[in-house]
């Protein structure tokens, strides 16, 4: 080519170039020539400098564009960029591709506060039960589809780590890895951190290993998720927590943070203004900006929905919206130790009693470690005769051995010591400790130890005795429950039972193998399953593993026994009915208990029977704690009291308490005593009544959800067009899925194509792995419910996006050649001009990207159209000739008119959208750092003054040049964080490409007798939308057109809430046929999709006789009737005798 021919449009390609590019720009510069433009593949703008040599090496593609291209491929390519952006026109766009069923809350949330803001930095402090999980794997969706996030990082307690992997895995298709101690050691001399991009993590141990938060520290994140995040307080601003420190490092690593917590106060507004400085330190750097958001009620990057604005969606035929949690009744069922058991216990209790006045007398890790074993030892004595005399076995056992070799003994204990986050561990973890801190022992001196064997060796010699008697006063409570409660006799009630050893769980539910012995409850003849911590988290068809238990629980057994390892992660809300066997000594882990029946999906009342022995210490204190509670409850009318109930009384403050009291420097009473001071009912209004509290939402916008999720069924992503693309793609890119039968939506791929590798590994970040195999697939998720291992393929799929990327690749010279295609209900030819365009902020981030379509007629009149006008008309068979073409419209006058009908007012409305959330942020901005610049100002002039007044102060001069550099320093984040945002305020249009253009002509068999009658009657048609119209006006529903907007239907209809006329409960769109006489029907190719894709949402109404007196004929769901394909214009027929049998109203 030669420089004349390199003008603005010009598409050239050549050696020197890494794809045919677009040509944007020509500057003339002598023998050289500066070429600027936009690659056609990747979008990226191009800059060359050629000289007149170089260019002869460059080829032309003409300007003029001849139309010559394949349609089908052409179709192809454009449903390929469309489903690339399919998350900006499925309002709910992460649905379609998550395992989730989500509620009207967690919409609220993630769509209309997550995703609004620029930057996502956000504390979530829902009421428990929520379902933090789902919003935040619908985040991490949405996100990753906007290409926003690669890297994501979850920071959650250890107890709960197996809990947020298995739900992203399950509901989310998301693959987490857990990194701990062990991987850390593991991977000596690399940095786990940084070599995986999902990882989820505890928060105590990262914030307590220094290896582990060091190499943390080293790795950058595109989004962290913080679960339980109050544990990231600090006391203040001079007093922050090692948590606290991790927090504001985690905020400085990543663009988006989102952070999450029940419990985000304790009704101090300085200590909650610190913790919301972890969002963002110029919103929250001063306590005025946190007073101003309470004073409106409202607060930057804070979202807090208490219990009563949890809600489903109304019923279609009530109307009614129920709260999501049913009522829980929880009983005490006490019971008393008879006379050779309280013989044992009292026995018992003086030996914990002399071992822990020698330990409290040694201030050492030693001495808390026994402190710490005896009150473990007096808690199993609470659990079963069976677990203490284990426990009671291995002691002696272990003191055995000391006393074979003191010296090795030694050696061994230098490193135990009880950790301070105890609590926070999952259940293996705190059974490793324990087993290593039963090996510790007050005295290593012989006499002592051999003593102590002694009286050791009495205790399990009375503990043989009463098992031998076998009746146990607690264990005969249990079944009187059982039979209370008509276990025995309906075999089909569920009844979970909690216990807090693995020995009392074998005691109750033990197969009888390997030296375990046979449970209680399978000698009283009930079915049984158990999960304990030692067990693998497995799946549903792994025996012997906690999720394969679950199943079973589910499908086949009455009774499931459980550790604390069934609080973590396990979803029981199929079972309404629970025992407390034991009853833990942290009042926060029994409210973990009750979360797994007590959660959404609940249908019935929960009934929980908590088991305490009236006539021990232990128990006594315990029914203290439980009554005190139930009475604040009353007393403030919420179960919000369970919920904060950590916040008041510490997790490990009783087992403190019982340890005092097993050294004798407490007794029971003035245990009681304290637990009635601390739970106390102004403590707890403290928090439940805070002013802070008026931050919080007691009604849901459910009008505005119930809107948005109509608009949802409308556009959302459907398996339909997903596999339609699919099955169309596969071909043109070379792989061959096969039906593994007819109509049934599944398919085998077989091995991926080699070629294709290349694609996956570049896209892996991203999308994920894309496997080498892929035996079945499906595109509808709910044939996943017949079979779990089918592979469900959907935008985000590896598999789906490597061919959506190499179709796209295969198809740029069908789409810069053009296409033709034909319709029938055309008179004459126009022209379809395809753009891509998008909205970017200040800072050069996309905001969003959509397609649009112009509509040139002979006229040169022009119109938008949608996206999927080409499934409204039929292509050009391949290898027929070319037509007769009309004269091109001018692609500048399309562009233009886009930008004017198309582009600005989408930009005004995005605008519009972000400059209410960048305001109040900027409003608080201003009142944060004015507040901080004003005092150190003050600061500032104080020391000026003493300087003028000639005082003695030390360090005068250099206290005034710290305080102008601060103040230089708020100065600066002031004007920095002001340019951020006024640059995040402003938007324009940016990146137009011009994806092809299409020639759509009239059908040539248009007037033929077969296709005749399915032409469009203008006239025809205007009555029957008028008689559809006054149908659903008649009806009480409000009516809205939508005929030009090439939706594939006609009308959208609303039924009004009969109590607020702004809620809509039900929704019909409507598809509007009519007929002069009586005849067949037709739909485009478009309705027949939309048809299929919105299923019962879709309603087509047919009326005949519009020419005389019209016949209105009602049908639901018409995708299901016997439509058939009229594939030379693509159209479905179907006559009207279908029609009228499938009628109703």
């Amino acid at each position: 080519m030669d420089a004349d021919q390199l003008r603005n449009g010009t598409v050239v390609t050549g050696p020197l170039l890494p794809e045919p590019v677009e040509v944007l720009v020509v500057v003339h510069m002598g023998a050289s020539h500066k070429l600027v433009g936009r690659g056609i593949r990747s979008g990226l703008v191009r800059e060359a400098v050629l000289t007149d040599t170089q260019l002869a090496q460059l080829h032309a593609e003409p300007v003029s564009v001849p139309h010559d291209g394949d349609a089908g491929r052409f179709r192809l390519g454009i449903e390929a960029h469309r489903l690339g952006l399919a998350f900006e026109y499925d309002p709910y766009f992460s649905l379609s591709i998550a395992r989730v069923d989500p509620l009207p809350h967690q919409l609220e949330a993630v769509y209309d506060y997550f995703l609004k803001l620029p930057r996502i930095r956000f504390l979530l402090a829902d009421d428990p039960g929520a379902g933090k999980t789902i919003m935040s794997g619908l985040l991490l969706k949405e996100l990753k589809a906007r290409g926003l996030v690669k890297r994501t990082l979850v920071v959650t307690p250890a107890n709960l780590t197996f809990q947020w992997q298995r739900e992203l895995k399950d509901k989310f298709r998301e693959s987490f890895e857990v990194i701990n101690s062990q991987v850390l050691r593991s991977n000596y001399g690399q940095n786990p951190w940084q070599e995986r991009d999902q990882v989820i993590t505890s928060l105590s141990w990262v914030s307590r290993i220094d290896d582990a938060r060091d190499s943390l520290l080293r790795s950058r994140w595109d989004l962290i998720i913080v679960d339980e995040a109050h544990k990231m307080s600090a006391y203040a601003d001079d007093r922050k927590t090692l948590a606290f420190r991790l927090g504001e490092s985690l905020s400085g690593m990543t663009d988006h943070l989102l952070l999450m917590t029940a419990t985000p106060h304790k009704g101090d507004p300085e200590n909650f203004c610190l913790f919301l400085s972890l969002l963002d330190r110029d919103v929250y750097g001063n306590i005025q900006s946190l007073e101003q958001a309470m004073r409106q009620q409202s607060a930057p990057f804070y979202l807090r929905r208490t219990k009563e604005a949890l809600v489903t969606f109304p019923d279609l035929e009530t109307g009614e919206v129920r709260k999501l949690f049913t009522r829980r009744e929880v009983h005490t069922a006490a019971f008393e130790l008879d006379g050779e058991e309280l013989e044992f216990y009292d026995e018992l209790t003086r030996y914990v009693e002399d071992q822990s006045i020698l330990a409290s007398a040694d201030d050492s890790a030693r001495g808390r470690a026994v402190g710490f074993t005896m009150a473990m030892l007096q808690r199993r004595m609470a659990s079963t005769v069976y677990a203490v005399r284990r426990s009671l076995e291995r002691m002696i056992s272990r003191r055995e051995k000391i006393l074979a070799d003191p010296e090795a003994y030694r050696r061994e204990q230098i490193d135990k010591k009880l950790p301070d986050d105890f609590e926070e561990l999952t259940e293996e973890e705190q059974q490793e400790i324990v087993a290593q801190l039963e090996d510790i022992v007050a005295s290593v001196d012989p006499a002592a130890l051999r003593e102590e064997i002694i009286r050791l060796t009495r205790l399990v010699e009375q503990a043989v005795h009463l098992e031998q008697r076998e009746v146990e006063s607690k264990l005969n409570k249990l079944r009187t429950v059982l039979n209370e409660n008509n276990f025995f006799q309906d075999r089909s009630k569920k009844l979970l039972v909690f216990t807090e050893h693995k020995d009392s769980l074998d005691f109750l539910a033990g197969d009888g193998k390997d030296g375990r012995p046979f449970g209680k409850l399978r000698e009283w003849g009930l079915s049984v399953t158990t999960i304990h911590g030692g067990m693998k988290i497995g799946d549903r068809d792994t025996p012997g593993s906690r999720i394969c238990a679950e199943r079973e629980f589910r499908e086949d057994c009455q009774i499931l026994v459980a550790t604390e390892a069934a609080g973590e992660g396990i979803n029981l809300q199929f079972c309404s009915e629970m025992v407390n066997y034991d009853i833990p000594w942290n009042p926060v882990r029994l409210e973990q208990r009750i979360g797994r029946i007590h959660r959404y999906g609940q249908t019935e009342d929960c009934v929980i029977f908590n088991f305490v022995a009236k006539n021990t210490r232990e128990g006594r204190v315990l029914q203290k704690l439980l009554d005190r509670l139930t009475v604040i409850r009353d007393e403030l009318g919420t179960d919000q009291v369970f919920d904060v109930v950590g916040e008041v009384f510490p997790a490990n403050l009783i087992e403190k308490l019982f340890r005092e009291m097993y050294a004798r420097r407490l007794d029971e009473h003035t245990i009681q005593s304290r637990i009635v001071a601390e739970v106390d009912p102004k403590r707890f209004r403290d928090i439940t009544e805070s002013a802070l509290e008026g931050l919080a939402k007691r009604q849901l916008n459910l009008s505005a959800v119930i809107g948005r999720s109509v608009e949802a069924k409308e556009r959302r992503l459907v398996p339909e067009a997903i596999e339609q693309f699919f099955i169309g793609a596969s071909p043109v890119i070379g792989i061959s899925p096969r039906p593994v039968s007819k109509s049934t939506g599944i398919y085998r791929v077989g091995r991926v194509p080699r070629h294709l590798h290349p694609i996956g590994d570049r896209l892996e970040q991203r999308h994920g792995k894309l496997g080498r195999e892929y035996a079945k697939i499906c595109f509808d998720k709910e044939k996943l419910e017949q079979d779990p291992t089918l592979e469900w393929v959907t935008p985000g799929h590896p598999l789906f996006e490597v061919v959506r990327e190499e179709l796209l690749d295969r198809v740029v010279a069908d789409l810069h050649k053009g296409a033709v295609f034909y319709d029938i209900n055309r008179d004459e030819p126009c022209s379809l001009d395809i753009y891509a365009a998008s909205i970017k902020d200040g800072r050069a981030n996309t905001l969003h990207r959509q397609l649009f379509v112009v509509e040139t007629d002979q006229a040169a009149n022009m119109k938008l159209r949608q996206p999927t006008i080409l499934h409204e008309v039929a292509a050009k068979p391949g290898g027929s000739p070319l037509p007769q073409l009309p004269p091109p419209p001018d692609r500048q006058l399309t562009e233009a008119f886009m930008i004017e009908h198309a582009l600005h007012p989408w930009l005004e409305q995005v605008q519009e959208e972000r400059t209410s959330e960048i305001e109040r942020v900027a409003r608080h901005v201003e009142i944060s750092l004015n507040a901080l610049i004003n005092r150190q100002q003050f600061q500032l002039a104080e020391y000026l003054n003493r300087q003028v007044e000639g005082m003695t102060v030390p360090g005068l001069d250099g206290l005034i040049a710290q305080a102008e550099q601060h103040l230089d320093d708020l100065n600066n984040r002031l004007e920095s964080r002001r340019l951020e945002l006024d640059m995040e305020r402003h938007a324009s249009i940016s990146d137009i490409h011009h994806l092809g253009r299409a020639v759509v002509l009239p059908h040539p068999e248009r007037q033929t007798p077969q296709f005749a009658p399915m032409r469009r009657d203008e006239e025809v048609e205007r009555r029957a939308i008028e008689v559809a119209t006054a149908h659903e006006e008649a009806r009480g529903w409000q009516v809205e057109s939508v005929e030009s907007e090439n939706r594939g239907f006609d009308l959208i209809s609303r039924r009004p809430h009969p109590e607020d006329s702004k809620t809509f409960v039900e929704v019909r769109f409507i598809e509007v046929k009519g007929r002069a006489s009586v005849g067949d029907v037709a739909l485009t190719e478009n309705e027949y999709r939309t048809a299929e894709r919105m299923r019962g949402e879709y309603w087509l109404y047919t009326v005949f006789n519009c020419a005389t007196q019209p016949d209105l004929h009602i049908v639901n769901n018409p995708a299901r009737l016997g439509w058939e394909p009229v594939v030379t214009v693509e159209h479905y027929r179907v006559g009207p005798d279908a029609i009228r049998q499938e009628a109703r109203e």
